[in-house]
């Protein structure tokens, strides 16, 4: 960034990069609290993740339960559609998490997240990462989803989730104290 001393106008910055996120994608939003341990779980044992967004209390004017954060793991769009079924089928009351889910939502090229917003835990790869990976996977005869399919986090996320609410703490992330 340049400073000009001694004038009023702004010094002009480069805008933020942009950020390629899939054409669409579903969301499944879980408390901040169980969603940081499932995170770090997923991320050692090498299972395929996509972007992770962290949404502060009440941002985009709802009130979140307990007031606490919460995070959303972006997947395969069109695969919560059957979440209930899927956390039932993995043997989850899913009325005993507190798990929700996004719908398909579409998006070409998302900009940074804005500071004191959400922000980014594991963020989506720039457009030039993208477009070597694709040509990678060309090369290998790969195609695929660049995101994973709902089900693959589903068993993690109700179990994290349970074991917070287990281990005292709230959904809003704090202890019962």
């Amino acid at each position: 960034m340049r400073v000009r001393l001694g004038s009023t106008r702004r010094a002009h910055t480069r805008p933020a990069a942009a950020l390629r996120l899939p054409a669409a994608y579903d969301l499944l939003d879980v408390p901040a609290a169980a969603g940081h341990r499932v995170l770090l779980q997923l991320e050692r044992l090498g299972t395929p993740l996509g972007p992770v967004l962290t949404v502060p209390a009440g941002h985009e004017g709802r009130e979140v339960a307990g007031g606490g954060s919460r995070l959303r793991f972006f997947v395969e769009a069109g695969t919560t559609a059957s979440f209930l079924a899927d956390l039932k089928e993995l043997g989850w009351d899913p009325d005993g998490t507190d798990i929700r889910t996004v719908g398909v939502v579409l998006a070409a090229e998302t900009p940074l997240p804005a500071a004191g917003s959400a922000r980014w835990v594991r963020p989506p790869e720039t457009v030039a990462e993208v477009r070597v990976e694709r040509v990678e996977r060309a090369e290998r005869g790969e195609r695929g989803a660049m995101l994973p399919p709902a089900r693959l986090l589903l068993g993690a996320l109700a179990h994290g989730c349970r074991r917070a609410e287990a281990r005292g703490v709230l959904f809003a992330g704090s202890r019962v104290g």
